[in-house]
């Protein structure tokens, strides 16, 4: 609370807006989940389709990204974030009225280059006007609208449906975006910027061992994550009998226990040694995978959800703030490029993860996918911890690192 108490009007808007934005385009991201059985009878799609429509989004996102990085540096936040927010509102009415499957892939790849817009300008938005300092903070809570949108967009999605149509869900979510799009176009401003440091390429930042290690974590943890996301409904489905409103509970589960530790990773970062804290929480997502598969009952497996969800918050949510703190404070002109490398990162484990997961559940089935992953996950752990430090992680990202003593 004296965190809030204390900031800015600036900064209060400021943050207001990228949480709304995040919400928002996270709840359109998870509203399609429960979907996904409906998809796959009313279209005829198979696993590797459903896949695919998926990874739609994170392939527009990772071609995108790139562009829309140098954007945010050269012209600004504002701008990018309003025209994102008005292509997500056009991927919703096109997510809307679907004639057929292809349409569904145009308006997911639609919504990927939205994101990648107002993810980008957002994050660097967040990082102009927070130090470091506060900036695991605002990050935290950054996060914690991003899970809050995913954790919503299932289950709202599954009980809209239920109550209305197929169309109910786009077109409530469709009313706000254009709300949300006039809003910010007369109460968004952005912080002042340096203008002594020229724009760094993100061929430059691939250079940076720490930048490499932070996005490795997070693609590991993502790319797992994206994976559940084709199959998970439908195992659901053929196990527990489930039906849309369900499947959107179990994924309301997993992302409220992901929501929950956003904050509290936060917290812990400024604690404990970064790259052990997410390290560990790598490791336990390896460690409870395997629950989805062994539960037997609907409780079970909301505690195996909790756990895997609590494990991949802790692993990922620090991951915005350590990322940000690999640069100066002179170097803010280049957070464009460098939230635009995360988005690169991410849009690649969206795609692999779906796609993968799609192809690994045709192949074999859905319990043999989840165990294989968890096995990856382990050895990944394992060579992350090898490589730690080498990459020099803690001394050159810690949130404050003159004014807080580390404890290992």
């Amino acid at each position: 609370m004296s965190f809030l108490k204390q900031m800015s009007r600036r900064k209060k808007i400021g943050l207001t807006f990228v949480v709304i934005i995040l919400f928002l385009d996270m709840l359109l991201y998870s509203v399609i989940i429960p979907l996904t059985p409906y998809y796959e009878e009313t279209f005829a799609a198979s696993p590797t389709m459903i896949g695919v429509l998926f990874s739609s989004y994170s392939i527009t996102l990772l071609i995108t990204t790139t562009y829309f990085g140098k954007l945010t540096d050269r012209i600004g936040r504002k701008k990018p974030i309003v025209g994102g927010l008005i292509g997500l509102s056009l991927s919703t009415i096109l997510f809307s009225n679907p004639i057929q499957f292809e349409v569904l892939i145009i308006a997911r790849a639609l919504q990927g280059i939205a994101a990648a817009a107002t993810w980008t300008a957002a994050l660097s938005l967040l990082a102009d006007l927070f130090v470091k300092k506060e900036r695991a903070v605002a990050m935290g809570l950054a996060m914690t609208s991003l899970s809050a949108g995913t954790l919503l967009g299932a289950p709202v999605g599954g009980l809209l449906i239920e109550v209305g149509s197929y169309q109910t869900p786009f077109y409530t979510i469709s009313a706000i975006l254009i709300v949300v799009v006039i809003l910010a176009a007369i109460y968004l401003k952005e912080a002042k910027r340096s203008n002594v440091q020229e724009p760094k390429k993100i061929t430059e930042l691939l250079k940076q061992r720490p930048v490499i290690w932070i996005l490795t974590i997070m693609f590991i943890s993502e790319g797992t994550l994206t994976m559940l996301e084709p199959i998970l409904p439908m195992y659901l489905s053929s196990t527990f009998s489930g039906n849309s409103l369900f499947i959107g509970l179990m994924f309301g589960v997993l992302t409220l226990a992901y929501g929950v530790m956003a904050p509290i990773s936060g917290l812990l970062i400024n604690k404990y040694t970064p790259s052990r804290v997410v390290l560990f929480g790598l490791l336990l997502v390896g460690v409870f995978l395997p629950f989805i598969v062994f539960a037997k009952s609907g409780l079970q497996m909301v505690i195996a959800l909790l756990l895997v969800g609590a494990s991949m918050g802790l692993a990922v949510s620090p991951t915005l703030t350590m990322l940000g703190n690999t640069q100066g404070e002179s170097e803010q002109n280049s957070y464009g490029a460098l939230y635009g490398l995360f988005n690169i990162f991410f849009a690649v484990s969206a795609i692999v993860g779906p796609f993968l997961g799609g192809v690994l559940a045709d192949a074999f089935t859905s319990k043999i996918t989840i165990l294989i992953a968890s096995g990856a996950v382990f050895i990944s752990t394992l060579g992350l911890a090898l490589l730690r430090k080498k990459s020099m992680c803690d001394n050159e990202y810690a949130p404050s690192a003159s004014a807080v003593r580390r404890v290992d």
